[in-house]
C-alpha cells in the first residue's frame, strides 16, 4: 500500500503548486516592462478586461515550463505552451477575484504557517530571505500575497466540500483491483550483487565458499567493479516468475545457498543468495479498507477540484490580441456537396453554422 499512498499524494501536487508557486508569479500583473525578446512590451490578451502584457506571458511561460519540468522546447511547442500559461494566468486571476468577493479571511496563524511551509522549501531561512530580496519582494507584501492565497484555498475547499465515500464503493474498488493492487506473488527475499568482470565474481565466490558472511565478502569488492547490489535497507523481493531465461539458475538454489555466477550480459555478472521464502498473499479487505477509502476520497476531491477550476475557467472572458502567439483554430472540414440538389433545398456543409 506504500506505492498506492504515494500515488495519491502525487494526484494532488498540481493543486498545491497553484497555491504555493503562483505567489511569486502574481507580482506585477499590470506592470509595464520590456518583453523578454528585447522589444517594447505590448498587450497580448485581456482577461476580464485586464491587460496581459507580453512580458508577463513570457514570465508565466518560463514558470510553467520549469514547474512542469518540460525540456527540449521547440518553436513548434510555443503556441501550446503560451496557451497553457495564459490559461494559468486566467485561473489565478479569476480565483483571486472570487476570493476577494467571498468575505473569507486569513488569520495571522494561517499566514505564519504558510510562510513557514514555503520558506522550508529553501535550504536555509537566509536563502529564502535572499530570494525575496533578489526578487524585490518585501516581507509585508509577501505576507499580504500569502493571505490572499490562504483565502483562495479556503474558497476552493468550501466549494469542493468533503466528499462522501460509501462502504459499497470501497468494497467494489477492492474486488475490481484486488490482483494488481493488493496481491503479492510467491517469491524470495534475496541479497544480490552485479559485477563487471568474471574475475571479481570468482574472487567473491571463493570468499563466500570459505565461510565469510555476505556483507563482509561484498565489502571487499571495490565500488568501481560493482554495477548494483542489495540496498542498505536489506534484501529485496524477487518473484518466482523472474527465475527464467538468464535467471533460470536461481530457481533451483535452496534458501541460504549462494548462486553460481550468472552472466546476465557482457560485463554484467550476477551472484545472489536466497534469504527466505515469501508465500503468495492477497491482503484481506479488512486490512486495506482504510487505505482504499482514503484513495477514493482523494480521487473524489481531485474530481471536485477539477470541476471547480473548470467552472472558474468558464466564467473568465479571454480576448486575444496577438493571435500569432497562440494555437491556430482548427480548420473545419467541409463535406463535398452532393452532385444533385433538390429544387428549393439549401445545402449547408457539416459544421457550417452561421457565425453570430
Amino acid at each position: 500500500m506504500r506505492t498506492l499512498r504515494s500515488q495519491v499524494r502525487w494526484i494532488m501536487i498540481a493543486i498545491v503548486v497553484l497555491f504555493v508557486l503562483s505567489i511569486f508569479g502574481m507580482y506585477g500583473f499590470n506592470s509595464p516592462r520590456r518583453s523578454s525578446s528585447g522589444g517594447e512590451d505590448y498587450i497580448v490578451a485581456e482577461i476580464d478586461g485586464k491587460a496581459v502584457m507580453r512580458s508577463m506571458l513570457d514570465e508565466q511561460l518560463r514558470n510553467y515550463v520549469q514547474r512542469a519540468n518540460i525540456g527540449d522546447v521547440t518553436s513548434a511547442d510555443l503556441p501550446r505552451l503560451y496557451q497553457a500559461a495564459l490559461e494559468n494566468i486566467a485561473l489565478v486571476s479569476r480565483l483571486a477575484k472570487e476570493a476577494e468577493e467571498s468575505g473569507l479571511k486569513a488569520t495571522e496563524e494561517e499566514i505564519d504557517a504558510a510562510v513557514k511551509e514555503i520558506s522550508e522549501q529553501f535550504p536555509t531561512k537566509e536563502a529564502f530571505m535572499q530570494y525575496l530580496d533578489r526578487s524585490g519582494i518585501k516581507m509585508s507584501a509577501f505576507r499580504e500575497s500569502i493571505a490572499q492565497q490562504v483565502v483562495q484555498k479556503k474558497l476552493m475547499e468550501k466549494a469542493v466540500g468533503t466528499p462522501e465515500v460509501k462502504d459499497e464503493e470501497v468494497k467494489d474498488f477492492y474486488e475490481k483491483l484486488k490482483l494488481p493492487f493488493f496481491h503479492s506473488p510467491a517469491g524470495y527475499s534475496m541479497d544480490f550483487i552485479r559485477l563487471k568482470t568474471k574475475e571479481e565474481a570468482d574472487k567473491l565466490l571463493a570468499l563466500l565458499a570459505e565461510g565469510k558472511e555476505w556483507k563482509e565478502a561484498v565489502d571487499t569488492v571495490t565500488s568501481d567493479d560493482v554495477i548494483e547490489k542489495t540496498p542498505e535497507s536489506g534484501p529485496v523481493f524477487v518473484p518466482e516468475s523472474s527465475f527464467r531465461d538468464v535467471l533460470a539458475p536461481l530457481a533451483d538454489i535452496a534458501v541460504g545457498e549462494v548462486s553460481p555466477a550468472v552472466e546476465i550480459a557482457s560485463n554484467d555478472i550476477l551472484i545472489a543468495v536466497k534469504r527466505g521464502k515469501v508465500e503468495e498473499k492477497t491482503a484481506p479487505f479488512e486490512e486495506v479498507s482504510g487505505d482504499v477509502k482514503s484513495l477514493l476520497t482523494e480521487e473524489k476531491s481531485r474530481e471536485a477540484q477539477s470541476n471547480f477550476f473548470r467552472g472558474l475557467r468558464e466564467r473568465v472572458n479571454i480576448v486575444i490580441h496577438d493571435h500569432d502567439l497562440f494555437p491556430k483554430p482548427e480548420a473545419k472540414t467541409e463535406e463535398p456537396a452532393p452532385s444533385q440538389e433538390k429544387s428549393g433545398d439549401v445545402q449547408v456543409p457539416a459544421g457550417g453554422e452561421e457565425k453570430k
